[in-house]
């Protein structure tokens, strides 16, 4: 494989080994990982090194070029089928819904955030209501609030 780099100078080929490598980094993105698949000695010295190559550098880039090509053409006829559903769909709720799943296709719809409470503790009614055992409640329980995306 014959690749040019950004600044248009050729790039010296990469051998099988780092080939193999490339194929393996594409899959996993673990470069220390990817150099022990493709049969490296020394995976921990030689995966990282080998990113700074700039035939394998440029490779990988090629590879995830393509990668992201076929992902927006991919994208893109989901997206028409969407539109084709929703302006052909005899019920209005099947019309609505293609036209919700086409609007988060496109990142026209904020994520919705939930707000989660969770309180740990025990009940008031089990207290007394003496100083001392309403300050130990306190310190027992917890009380978390967290905010979810969905």
């Amino acid at each position: 494989m014959h690749i040019e780099s950004k600044t248009t100078e050729p790039v010296k080929p990469i051998n099988l080994r780092q080939q193999k490598f490339v194929e393996y980094y594409t899959e996993t993105g673990n470069a220390t990982r990817s150099a022990e698949l493709a049969g490296y000695t020394h995976p921990n010295v030689q995966g990282p090194r080998l990113l700074v190559n700039v035939g394998v550098k440029a490779s990988i880039e090629a590879i995830r070029a393509n990668m992201s090509k076929e992902s927006e053409d991919r994208r893109a006829k989901w997206v028409s089928r969407l539109e084709v559903l929703g302006t052909a769909a005899e019920k209005d709720s099947d019309r609505l819904r293609a036209i919700e799943q086409l609007f988060k296709a496109e990142g026209w719809v904020a994520p919705e955030k939930q707000e989660i409470v969770q309180f740990n503790g025990a009940f008031l009614a089990d207290l007394d209501l003496e100083d001392t055992t309403l300050e130990r409640f306190k310190a027992r329980s917890t009380y978390k609030t967290m905010t979810c995306t969905r």
